[in-house]
């Protein structure tokens, strides 16, 4: 790839049922952040995206186990994901 290539990194999207734990870390977030930062380190322009996945059976089934709206577990745990990741 030549210098100043754009590249897109796309990371999965863990359930937003629950934290996060070493798990998503290893296997859904530190490989594409070598590589982002591998490609920025040879002088691409690198997007790197990912986001919460709202969808689910994890996220109803976590809902009815705690008597509230899907909607209720999404809103939790996107918000401490993102933190946990920000502070990762």
């Amino acid at each position: 790839m030549a210098d100043g290539e754009h590249v897109l990194v796309c990371v999965a999207w863990p359930y937003a049922n629950g934290p996060l734990h070493l798990g998503h870390v290893a296997g859904c977030y530190l490989p594409p952040d070598i590589y982002a930062r591998f490609e920025r380190a040879r002088g691409n322009r690198v997007l790197m995206v990912s986001g919460s996945d709202e969808h689910g059976t994890p996220i109803t089934v976590t809902a009815e186990q705690n008597g509230v709206s899907s909607q209720d577990i999404v809103d939790e745990y996107h918000n401490v994901n993102s933190k946990a990741l920000l502070d990762l």
